[in-house]
């Protein structure tokens, strides 16, 4: 009788199961690190179209004649501040990103927006102008997104 040497080599089955394990945990880490990507990136466009309509609106403040009545002194930064002419909502379009103040018939206002024309303690022929934008639908649950910007106007 002859003896026949076995070399066969391979993974034993103890092996393919542990580097499956492996790979499925890898898998998961990886799985939830991409929800968290989308959530953040949420969020931080929220940050931002609050940061671009406060800017929208210093810009559209400052643009304006010093003897127009916008910039009289008044206004308020919340909801309970807030004064006739100093706040309105803002609608944001997903597919075109056209901001507007009309809602559209069957939308909801996406953004409170809220702006103060105070005189500046300091200086003489100046004024303080704050813009306040406060997103009505926070992401995932969280604190509403809201950016408050202020600038100095002088004649």
């Amino acid at each position: 009788m002859k003896e026949t040497q076995n070399n066969q080599a391979g993974f034993t089955l103890i092996e393919v199961a542990i580097a499956s394990l492996i790979m499925m945990a890898g898998l998961l880490v990886l799985a939830s690190l991409f929800t968290l990507a989308i959530s953040q990136n949420k969020m931080v466009k929220g940050y931002t179209t609050t940061t671009a309509l406060a800017q929208q609106k210093l810009e559209e403040i400052n643009a304006i004649e010093k003897n127009d009545a916008r910039l009289t002194i008044g206004g308020g930064l919340t909801e309970e501040t807030k004064k006739e002419g100093y706040c309105d909502v803002v609608y944001v379009n997903p597919q075109t990103g056209t901001v507007t103040t009309t809602i559209p018939d069957g939308a909801t206002a996406l953004y409170a927006r809220y702006w103060m024309v105070e005189p500046d303690a300091q200086m003489d022929r100046t004024v303080l102008i704050s813009a306040r934008v406060v997103a009505l639908q926070p992401s995932h649950g969280r604190q509403s997104e809201e950016t408050t910007l202020t600038t100095g106007r002088s004649w």
